[in-house]
């Protein structure tokens, strides 16, 4: 016997799909989010500018504010490292000639070490097995020659007037750091020292500080002064105009006495760090240099030119991939004017311009949307719009060396300026961006996969924010986090 519902369950039955449908949430879309949070920080006078592409096509997908011009900061590289690969390939390998000039007597040189100047951003760097131990990989060939004295000194060739080696537009309170180090034709150990100041326990903190440089060998005058009522501990250090080395200030908290602290700090003279350097590997290796002033032997033979060692860089592709993980920008500014001189013939700073010019024409891209004056973006007469960045990607990955400049940019929660951005298992991998910071300005550009969207399974993106403080209710870094995570698995419309 077939039981007969009540009415008013049998209506309530044939409701409640309606009233599931009815408050099932709208999903979100890319442009809902973006809305959102760009309409948050232009309520504060903040100013975002972005831009979607689809990776494959060019399609323009998402478009906010994409025209206006802001300055780029470090997306900058972007620029000057797939210019560069566009133009010697991810192969390409920096080489430095290393030749002797002189005479060998019975195991004495007379005569000089000399080294020609290619440019090579690496050479000396603590970052690869390959170019790590230059200084010791010269002083071997020269033991290995038979060489057990010399008298004479290291030289390096093609470094021209220094006057002139910082980008237009720096600022001079950064020149003194690392991150500022001047782009010299001759580049050793990223031409930065590392100083330590310290204090022994129980010394009074108006005492002057212990300083001490690593290398050892480095020689950089320093003046360091003590400031004991500051609000929170720092080093901080200046250029002295008008003569060489630094001026630094340790401060101090009233109530604290810090007893050590470091800096990274750039050099102008990275010939005279390397001929150290050289001159300390051959001492260890019980090959000393003697005084000049030692009577020579005689007769000697007029001094000719021999081939020692050539020293070779990674690979560009590894070089590439420090600039853009790590942010750095004496290998951008180096890398950017290798590229004038393939290009131009000359390694300046007009030619560096002119040159990412002729590259950007090449690609489509009107100045309008991109007025390179550097290669790294440390100037600030630099301007780019979404739409100009955006498109230096795109018309990169349709190029034999797009790979590996996508593998050069840093990935969110893994490496590089993105290693602490917060990611989901959604997300994880799929966020590739180089970042850009300047006072106010916060930038990114990068690729991004979109695994559940076969019409665009990849996008090019670019967000710029200007006009940032401390104050903005949405810091510049969670305005990306949430941008970033909604191109990965949110419909774009």
């Amino acid at each position: 016997m077939r039981r007969i519902l009540p009415i008013s369950l049998l209506l309530a039955s044939l409701l409640l799909p309606g009233c599931f449908r009815a408050r099932r949430p709208e999903v979100p879309t890319v442009d809902a989010v973006a809305t959102g949070l760009f309409s948050t920080l232009e309520a504060e006078g903040a100013l975002a500018s972005a831009i979607v592409l689809d990776a494959r096509t060019g399609e323009q997908l998402y478009a906010h504010r994409e025209h206006v011009r802001l300055l780029p900061a470090s997306t900058m590289k972007v620029v000057s490292t797939a210019s560069v690969l566009s133009a010697l390939g991810p192969d390409f390998r920096f080489q430095t000639p290393v030749s002797l000039e002189g005479t060998l007597l019975d195991g004495l040189f007379l005569g000089d070490i000399v080294v020609e100047s290619s440019g090579d951003p690496s050479l000396g760097s603590w970052r690869f097995p390959e170019t790590a131990l230059a200084c010791e990989q010269v002083a071997d060939a020269l033991q290995a020659r038979g060489v057990r004295q010399w008298r004479g000194q290291v030289r390096v060739r093609g470094t021209p007037d220094a006057d002139a080696t910082f980008g237009p537009g720096w600022a001079w309170d950064d020149a003194a750091y690392a991150y500022s180090a001047a782009p010299t034709a001759f580049v050793f150990r990223e031409n930065v020292v590392d100083l330590a100041v310290s204090r022994a326990e129980g010394a009074d903190c108006a005492v002057p500080p212990t300083l001490q440089f690593t290398p050892a060998f480095a020689n950089l005058p320093a003046l360091v002064s003590v400031d004991m009522n500051a609000e929170r501990p720092n080093l901080s250090c200046t250029r002295q105009r008008g003569a060489p080395g630094v001026r630094c200030v340790w401060r101090s908290p009233a109530k604290a006495c810090p007893r050590s602290a470091s800096v990274k700090l750039s050099v102008d003279e990275p010939q005279v760090l390397f001929s150290a350097c050289v001159e300390e590997a051959l001492h260890a290796r019980g090959v000393p240099r003697l005084p000049a002033t030692l009577e020579a032997p005689s007769p000697l033979l007029p001094p000719r030119p021999e081939p020692l060692l050539t020293l070779v860089s990674p690979p560009l592709s590894a070089l590439v991939k420090a600039t853009n993980k790590e942010s750095l920008n004496l290998y951008a500014e180096r890398l950017g004017m290798r590229f004038a001189r393939e290009r131009l013939g000359a390694e300046d700073y007009v030619s560096l311009r002119t040159a990412l010019g002729q590259e950007l024409t090449r690609r489509g891209i009107p100045s309008r949307d991109l007025h390179p004056v550097d290669g790294s973006g440390l100037s600030r007469y630099n301007m780019a719009t979404a739409r100009g960045l955006a498109r230096v990607l795109f018309t990169s990955l349709r190029e034999p060396y797009g790979a590996a400049l996508v593998d050069s940019l840093p990935v969110a929660g893994v490496d590089g300026t993105l290693a602490t951005r917060p990611v989901t298992p959604v997300t994880a991998g799929r966020i590739r961006a180089k970042t850009g910071t300047l006072s106010g300005q916060k930038c990114f550009a990068g690729v991004i996969d979109r695994p559940g969207d076969a019409e665009h399974p990849s996008v090019v993106f670019a967000l710029m924010l200007g006009n940032m403080d401390e104050g903005t209710a949405l810091p510049a870094n969670e305005v990306f986090d949430r941008f970033a995570a909604s191109l990965v698995d949110l419909p774009l419309r």
